[in-house]
Formats: C-alpha cells, structure tokens, sequence
C-alpha cells in the first residue's frame, strides 16, 4: 500500500516540477526601453533637433533609418521628444493603429510597417500613460484597430493592465487582416495576433512559437486552448 502511495506521490511531484519551467518562463514582465544610453555629440544633437518639431513632424523624424536600425537611439529620441507631452505623443501613436498594416491597392502592396513600429516604441517607452489608451482604443476600434492595438502591445511594461488585455484577446476571433495575394492562407484573427504577442511577451516555452496565416483555424484553435490553460495558472 505504502509503495502505491510513493508511486502516486512521485507521479504527482514530476508532473509540477515539469510544468514549473513552464510558468517561470512568463512570470517575468517586460520592462521599458532604457532611454538613458550615451551617444556621441552629433547624435545628442540630432535628437535634441528633432524634440522641437511638431508631435506629427517628430513622428516622422523617427521613421528615418538611423532610428529604425538602434533600438536605444529610437528609445531615447522618443524619450526626449515626448516626455513633456506624453499624451500627445501616445495620441499620434493609437491614431497610427487605424490604418491596416499591410493593404493592397491597385495591385500595389503598401507597408506601413515602420509606422507600426515607430508608435509601438512610443508605447513602450510610456507605459503606464499608455495603458488605459490601448485598452480604450481596443474596445471602441474595429476589428483591424482592435488587432493592431494588440500587435503593438506585446512588450508594452504595462503589468496587469497590458496582460488582461492581451489575454482577453484570445476569445475574439475576428479577422484583422486583409486578405492580400502575396500572402498565402487564411489571414490572421485577434486571437491569432494575441497568442503570438503572449507567447514572445512571457518567452514561454514548448508551445507552438508563432500561429501562421498557413495554419488551418481548428489548429490555431487547438495551440490559443494550450496556452489559455498555461495563463490561468500565471503568477500575478
């Protein structure tokens, strides 16, 4: 009896300590951007031209490629920029989330990637006053805007706030995107965009690590059903 006993118990001891690597993997939050590197004088000088333009020139200032290639350069220019008018800053920056990232018109596929990039590091870098704007343009916005939102939130140092956004959206599946020609499958609904961005967010391991355009819907299904599992379970 006492050896059935033992069996069980050791049965019961593998099976958390096999899912504990798993949880710690995501207990850990993002934090923001350092916006404190030290550059030489012509790139201080740079940034110091750029935060005295106008919120929409700043943006797009940004979007030049010195930014766009250093993350720390980007991170402290939209620091210096912004953080005496930060609402205006995540203003331009929720208002970017509007437009689709990729559109095809006329035959022609149009980018605005480095928009969606640009306002994702302005986000990140105002965290907390972003919150709350994420959460509001989530819930009033489209279906595009609410996949968007959620695009740009993944390493938002938001803390509660970002993760409950992030996790509610595994249960809405409307599509976001557009269906383009280039692109082959089904396009992508929010929940499809919310468990890629949780998956990188929380580095969570021995799950499926991207949900794809290729993948069949009761597949992606079946990978947002795992990783619900794995979050209800997520320290707080």
């Amino acid at each position: 009896m006492m050896g059935i006993i033992l069996k069980a118990l050791a049965s019961v001891l593998t099976l958390c300590f096999a899912v504990l690597p798993v949880l710690s993997a995501y207990a850990a939050e993002p934090e923001r951007p350092d916006v404190n590197t030290i550059f030489d004088s012509e790139r201080d000088i740079k940034i110091e031209e750029i935060a005295g333009l106008s919120t929409g020139k700043i943006f797009d200032r940004l979007k030049e490629m010195d930014f766009l290639i250093n993350d720390s350069f980007l991170s402290k220019a939209v620091f210096t920029a912004f953080h005496k008018r930060k609402a205006e800053g995540i203003l331009i920056a929720l208002a970017s989330l509007t437009s689709p990232v990729f559109q095809e018109k006329n035959g022609t596929l149009i980018s605005r990637t480095d928009e969606m990039f640009i306002s994702r590091r302005i986000l990140e870098v105002f965290p907390e006053e972003a919150a709350s704007g994420l959460w509001e343009f989530y819930k009033k916005g489209n279906a595009m805007t609410r996949g968007n939102v959620i695009r740009v939130s993944g390493q938002v140092a938001g803390g509660k706030a970002i993760a409950d956004l992030l996790i509610s959206a595994l249960d809405d599946k409307d599509f976001c995107e557009e269906e383009i020609d280039e692109v082959p499958g089904i396009p992508l609904r929010i929940c499809d965009v919310a468990y890629n961005q949780l998956v990188l967010r929380y580095k969570i391991r021995d799950v499926l690590r991207t949900i794809g355009t290729t993948y069949k819907l009761e597949i992606r299904d079946y990978h947002i059903a795992i990783l619900k599992d794995l979050l209800q379970r997520m320290p707080y």
